[in-house]
């Protein structure tokens, strides 16, 4: 009996042990190898390795069987057919002009990854691999030395990159720009802000609430330092919508607490839009309306996209006094390097993402963290392989990481766990 007891737990013990590597290598070593020198050309990502490895163990030791409800089948199936449309355009545009696919395969293993999570693993089998507290855990250790490094060494961001590591120091003309393990503040800011969602969604996880509000302070500076004030209006956005979900909770009810949260949130917005505007010109969102506006007449005049010319051999005057070397924008970035149509593609894939992980919490907080995610993915290149699947892994934790059926009506964003 306890010889098959054993034959049992290995696929399990070994499945649970590469998801803490896959973990603990996506936040804290994210290596990745590149072409032409240029972080726009990103080639192997260790964490995407690790998921492949993951994947082929559970294929070849573990019981394969889909664990997920009608909503999660309906949802897989028409993100696969978007996936498979998006590699068959890709590669075709790829083959004609771009000759560059290594996005195309980064971003398609983080897509199936997020399918195999939803469909093959049931939230108890996770919560059993005592995963959530690990993701903290690492999380934590992750930002202590972000911290110490910049304080210390006056770092601004690490490049583990495999050929050739570096470092960088802060350049005081952009002011802070703490980007730590990526190649970009804005990619930075991105996990920042979503780490603090799961902090706040997941609160109930903690054993003393103390625990939980010192990681969210230590996030929050840690998004300070970043420097991307259209994070902090997401944090406001997930906020205010948490806000809207205790009020429909007590039933609308207006009493001193509910003023008093409503007065704080809208304190809160108000001061990061004075910031904002003390930095940047808000009737210009900060030069990204000529930005976007310049990017579109050029992908427009390039439907097939500019291939390997973009990061290297391509600029644009977007004003008199500004040149740039993108669009500030995942998607229109995506659509000016592999066409119009990747672009597109590329877009509803991610959006997919977003409805599904808000139609399974069914909450404000859900649709108001998402649209601060938006957001900052609009204003900035704030996605990119090197950090897909830490993306993806904070997304199934914020949203869909339930002790029942993941796509069940009670698993809604009323429950913390």
């Amino acid at each position: 009996m306890n010889h098959t007891h054993t034959q049992e737990s290995f696929p399990a013990f070994g499945l649970s042990l590469l998801f803490k590597i896959l973990i603990a290598t996506a936040i804290l070593y994210p290596a990745y190898s590149v072409e032409s020198n240029s972080t726009y050309y990103i080639r192997l990502v260790l964490p995407n390795i690790l998921i492949v490895i993951t994947l082929v163990w559970y294929l070849l030791f573990c019981p394969r069987q889909f664990k997920a409800g009608r909503a999660a089948r309906i949802f897989s199936a028409v993100c696969m057919i978007t996936l498979i449309l998006y590699n068959a355009v890709s590669y075709y545009f790829n083959g004609l002009y771009g000759q560059w696919y290594w996005d195309q395969v980064n971003y398609t293993v983080g897509v199936l990854f997020f399918l195999f999570l939803i469909l093959c693993l049931s939230g108890q089998e996770l919560k059993q691999m005592n995963l959530l507290r690990f993701f903290f855990f690492v999380t934590v250790i992750s930002t202590l030395c972000c911290f110490f490094m910049f304080h210390k060494y006056g770092l601004q961001s690490l490049n583990i990159r495999w050929d050739a590591p570096s470092r960088n120091s802060q350049v005081e003309m952009f002011g802070i720009r703490c980007s730590w393990l990526f190649p970009h503040k804005s990619q930075y800011a991105l996990v920042l802000l979503m780490s603090i969602f799961l902090v706040l969604r997941r609160r109930r996880a903690f054993s003393r609430q103390w625990i939980g509000w010192g990681i969210f302070l230590l996030l929050l500076y840690g998004l300070y330092i970043c420097d991307t004030m259209s994070a902090f209006g997401g944090l406001v956005l997930g906020i205010g919508g948490m806000f809207l979900d205790y009020l429909r909770k007590k039933g609308l009810r207006l009493n001193k607490y509910t003023l008093a949260g409503g007065g704080l949130l809208t304190a809160a917005g108000s001061a990061v839009l004075f910031v904002i505007s003390r930095q940047r010109n808000l009737g210009t969102l900060g030069a990204r309306i000529p930005i976007w506006t310049k990017s579109l007449r050029i992908i427009l005049e390039n439907p097939a996209g500019i291939g390997q010319r973009f990061g290297t051999h391509f600029g644009m005057q977007a004003t008199e006094t500004l040149s740039v070397d993108n669009c500030h924008n995942v998607f229109l970035n995506h659509a000016l390097r592999f066409s119009i149509p990747a672009g597109i593609l590329f877009m509803i894939l991610i959006l997919l993402i977003a409805a599904y992980a808000v139609y399974v919490s069914r909450s404000f907080f859900a649709l108001g963290s998402w649209l601060g995610i938006l957001i900052l993915m609009n204003m900035d290149q704030a996605l990119n392989p090197i950090q897909f699947a830490y993306f993806i892994l904070l997304v199934f934790f914020i949203y869909l990481y339930e002790p029942s059926e993941q796509d069940a009506p009670a698993a809604s964003g009323s429950k913390d766990t």
